[in-house]
């Protein structure tokens, strides 16, 4: 608790320096160069920027040498006025600052009168001359106009190059990969207040979806970011919410799909299904506007959803379990936030966001038959309150609080029906049936967490000019604290395994269940984290065209949870170990050859920490030595011989059937509610554990053609280390190389001095990765009727780690193997590409055309046997050897070319078109009715995920039978209307 008090501490001397009121995130800068009209540099002119929507004002005066900088502003339009006895007044307009970008506004005086004035009107660059960071921004025009499926803006995000948009089975929850990055290594924040939910990390988006029509821009940083980043390797997104203005403004929309407008998905048309009636209806409004002009603004937002997609299932081997349904999906959404600025030193702001998304049922996988579905009520929420402070000409503090909390519980009828969430007792259930290629009888899903985070934060920067250049410095602290609880009644009514899919008969005993596994006891855990966060950076432009930016940052986290019973620690040790050395150097150089700053070389090199996700190390709670919630196996050691050989099973918990479980005898043997030894799986935290890291390096060029068009191209190459990669301390050896060949296990490490019953999982640091890509892209603003965006990424990423929870499944005894187990990462796709673009097509008095093409490459994946346990290490994932495999069942993809080993195949590519027509009707400047129909996948492309690699499951082996997001997104039709004020 040492180190917690001292976090402690260290924050509240800097809050005690910080004035104690809230205000608004400022995440983006103006600096410029004031000469005269000879290029002379002129000192003490007076600067202010004011924001042309709020009337918000900042103040600031040049330096010795010339130059300004104002930084933490709320990105948005401005305009800069630079006064100066003897010279005109001179006004420069229409600026537009993005999101955590630095905008460089140089200004020339003319000789003259401070009453006379000198307006310029002119477009921002469209290139950051100060920034090595690699990534892009998108903003409102992008998410308004181009079609968006889900309405999320992780789809526009994907926009940009070297990102992959996974879109999810349930609602809210698409996310992104970056860099081949885990979405547990990504960072996602709005408003400057953290959205991530630390139990998965970003594996289910942001914590709290942010709808399209609230957001105003968002930017996104897929490495070399500067020391204020941090808790990820993968992709920064900084998403900034919209605010009001001095105008009433506002947003009025509907869109809807009906049955008649989608298509019938691949399988339905396929095996001549009934296809369910289809609904997809968005409908709400945004509003904002002043409470006192030039003061004090509000901004609302409230969103309906509902989403009905189909999901349709196809099992060969048994068609009467085919289906085809609809998941019922709704939401509310509703945001609210206030800005005010008290005076010319102090800006304050509070925003509050809220999601409700129940979702009856819900279909999880491709195996889950129509008894086997499962269900979800969730509800997100975040509070964010800002206060930036300016302090003199040169100094800027931004103070900012944040809480972000969620409550959800996956469950199902049955145990929805015995009673409300955790009330409703999971062993009550029928157990579920695990045939080869279906899930059925029930489900297992009886879950949920309460998880909240609170955050408090401070941010300093300081213009230091004239310092052989200019310095703008900037230090900052976060503190975070996050409580988790988590209760677990997954499988409490058990899982009969068989090897067969033909339906049970107790004349026959190959369709016997060969294995049963099953929940004794609810579990429930509370688990805390403390996360402190320093920074300092130096942005020091020197030469006139050359920034150098150094940051250092450190990163600590405590994670208390006892380890009492660990015998990898000290007797008596009573916490988790705690990684004290993370400290993570940051350097980026840019370099313009031009003096107007439209070509740029940047580059720079950095050490990234990732955060611990909850969700992997609370393992060592739940699987802990001693329990009251075992999860066990019968038999223990491998699947009963008997039915695979024509045999009753021996194992009395396989012989009484399959609509219940002998709860007598389990009860007998691990009484319900006493503390035990685990029977099961354990998981052991190691002493030594680490948090992992990045070593990134970067070097590209960007330049700006015109007034309107810029390219860009960046070497990325990142180096992972220190990732999780549990090792098993209790291997084992089987007997012969058959699937149910006896298993002996060894305490082959001599660490454990006792005999367990399965697994003994330890926690540490052995996986590697590494990427390297080349990132290209060109974007075109809006001039001439038209804009557009194209991504490429080039890539190849492989190595050993992967996601926290990851195994080692080729260990034998004490050899690791860790050669064979490098292979290709899954997030690996050699190319991805995007394009999107919108034309307002001439004399039609409002129509345009817009859309988005994404492909991707296939992703990699084993192709194996677990009839064969060819290294005899218990393991049953053996990969086959390097061949061309074809698999025999409808869909099923044929000549695969696999080079062998761990993700040797490649799987399916992706392809999806998207279009939009638009027709604007224009009232006023300010005020008009857009009506738009969007068409989603043109070419009704079924889009699927990776098949099973699995040849022991002739009925499935390479078969394609889940499509992407659910349902492989059949093509619809959308009508939709936007009423702008």
């Amino acid at each position: 608790m040492g180190s917690v008090r001292l976090a402690s501490l260290f924050v509240a001397a800097i809050l005690a320096t910080a004035t104690p009121l809230f205000a608004q995130q400022g995440i983006a800068a103006i600096s410029g160069r004031v000469t005269d009209e000879q290029g002379a540099v002129l000192p003490g002119v007076s600067i202010t920027v004011t924001n042309e929507e709020t009337g918000v004002f900042r103040e600031a005066a040049t330096s010795s040498e010339g130059t300004y900088s104002v930084p933490q502003l709320v990105p948005g339009r401005y305009k800069v006025v630079a006064t100066l006895t003897g010279f005109r007044t001179l006004e420069r307009s229409g600026l537009i600052v993005q999101v955590g970008t630095t905008l460089t506004a140089n200004l020339s005086l003319q000789l003259g009168g401070l009453e006379e004035t000198v307006t310029v009107a002119g477009q921002s660059p469209l290139v950051d001359t100060t920034s090595a960071r690699v990534g892009g921004n998108i903003g409102t025009a992008e998410l308004a106009e181009l079609p968006s499926m889900n309405r999320n803006y992780f789809a526009a995000v994907a926009l940009l190059p070297g990102v992959q948009f996974t879109p999810s089975t349930q609602m809210g929850n698409d996310t992104i990969i970056a860099s081949a990055q885990s979405a547990q290594g990504n960072n996602v924040s709005v408003d400057g207040g953290y959205n991530i939910d630390d139990a998965l990390g970003a594996t289910a988006g942001a914590q709290v979806r942010t709808p399209v029509e609230s957001i105003q821009e968002f930017q996104v940083m897929t490495s070399m970011y500067d020391a204020e980043f941090g808790r990820a390797s993968g992709v920064i997104v900084n998403a900034v919410t919209k605010a009001g203005t001095n105008q009433f403004k506002g947003v009025l929309f509907l869109s809807n799909a009906s049955n008649a407008l989608t298509a019938e998905d691949f399988l339905v048309k396929q095996n001549n299904l009934a296809k369910p009636t289809i609904t997809k209806r968005d409908w709400g409004g945004v509003i904002g506007g002043p409470v006192v002009r030039n003061k004090a603004h509000f901004f609302f937002s409230v969103e309906r959803q509902v989403d009905n997609p189909t999901r349709t299932r196809v099992f060969p081997t048994r068609p009467s379990l085919d289906y085809s349904i609809i998941e019922e999906r709704s939401g509310w959404n509703t945001l609210v936030r206030f800005d005010h600025q008290v005076n010319a030193a102090h800006t304050w702001a509070v925003r509050y966001l809220r999601e409700s998304a129940p979702q009856f049922p819900i279909v999880p996988g491709p195996r889950n038959a129509l008894d086997a579905l499962q269900d979800e009520t969730d509800l997100d929420e975040t509070l964010v309150g800002t206060l930036t402070s300016v302090l003199g000409t040169s100094k800027v503090n931004t103070l900012r609080i944040a809480r972000t909390w969620e409550h959800w519980w996956h469950g199902n009828g049955c145990s929805r029906a015995l009673g409300f969430e955790r009330e409703g007792v999971q062993s009550g259930c029928p157990p579920q049936l695990d045939n080869l290629s279906f899930l059925t009888q029930a489900s297992t899903e009886a879950q949920g967490p309460w998880d909240d985070n609170y955050q408090i934060e401070d941010h300093f920067s300081w213009f230091v000019p004239g310092k052989k250049g200019d310095h703008e410095l900037k230090f900052g602290a976060r503190y975070n604290y996050t409580e988790l609880v988590r209760v677990s009644q997954i499988n409490m009514n058990g899982t009969y395994r068989f090897n067969t899919d033909l339906p049970y008969n107790p004349a026959n005993p190959g369709t016997y269940p060969e294995r049963l596994t099953i929940r004794q006891g609810e579990f429930e855990q509370f688990i805390k984290n403390h996360t402190v966060e320093l920074y300092a950076q130096d942005k020091w432009t020197f030469g006139g065209r050359t920034t150098l930016s150094a940051g250092l940052r450190y990163d600590l986290e405590i994670i208390p949870i006892d380890q009492k019973d660990n015998p990898l620690f000290p007797a008596g040790a009573k916490n988790s170990p705690v990684d004290r050395n993370n400290i993570a150097p940051r350097i980026g150089l840019t370099h313009t050859l031009d003096s107007a700053g439209r070509t740029v070389l940047r580059g720079g090199y950095g050490i990234f920490y990732n955060r611990t996700v909850l969700g992997a190390i609370d393992d060592t709670i739940e699987f802990s030595k001693f329990t009251t919630s075992n999860v066990l196996q019968f038999p223990n050691d491998s699947a009963d011989p008997g039915p695979s050989a024509g045999r009753l099973p021996t194992n009395p918990f396989l012989l009484g059937g399959v609509t219940s479980v002998n709860r007598a005898l389990l009860d007998q043997l691990f009484p319900p509610g006493v503390p035990l030894r685990n029977a099961g799986v354990v998981i052991y935290d190691s002493p030594d554990r680490r948090q992992p890291y990045a070593h990134q390096f970067t070097a590209g060029v960007s330049r700006q053609m015109g007034s309107t068009l810029a390219v860009a191209a960046d070497y990325i190459h990142m180096t992972n280390k220190d990732m999780f990669l549990s090792r098993n301390l209790y291997p084992m050896v089987r007997a012969n190389t058959s699937r149910t060949g006896p298993i002996t296990r060894v305490d082959a490490f001599g660490v454990l001095g006792e005999p367990y019953r399965q697994q003994v999982w330890v926690m540490e640091n052995t996986g590697e990765a590494t990427y390297n890509g080349l990132n290209m892209s060109l974007e075109k603003r809006y001039s001439n009727n038209w804009s557009g965006r194209i991504s490429y990424s080039l890539s190849k990423a492989t190595g050993t780690g992967y996601n926290q929870a990851d195994r080692n499944l080729f260990q034998y005894q004490t050899d690791l193997r860790l050669d064979a187990w490098d292979a290709p990462s899954p997030a690996d796709r050699r190319h991805i590409l995007s394009v999107n673009g919108r034309v307002e097509i001439p004399r039609t008095k409002g129509a345009s055309v817009s859309g988005t093409l994404r492909y991707m490459s296939g992703a990699p994946f084993t192709i194996h046997d677990t009839n064969i346990d060819a290294d005899q290490n218990g393991e049953l994932f053996d990969p086959l050897p390097a061949g061309t495999y074809s698999g025999t069942a409808a869909n099923s993809m044929q000549n695969v070319e696999s080079r062998g080993g761990r993700n040797g195949a490649t799987g399916p590519d992706y392809l999806q078109l998207d279009l939009r027509a638009g027709w604007r009707v224009r009232f006023t400047d300010a005020r008009y009715t857009e009506l738009f129909f969007d068409i989603f996948n043109v070419m009704d492309r079924a889009n699927w995920d990776n098949p099973s690699g699995d040849r022991r499951l002739t009925a499935t082996f390479l078969q394609r039978t889940s499509l992407r997001g659910g349902s492989g997104f059949p093509r619809q039709a959308v009508f939709g209307m936007r009423f702008v004020f």
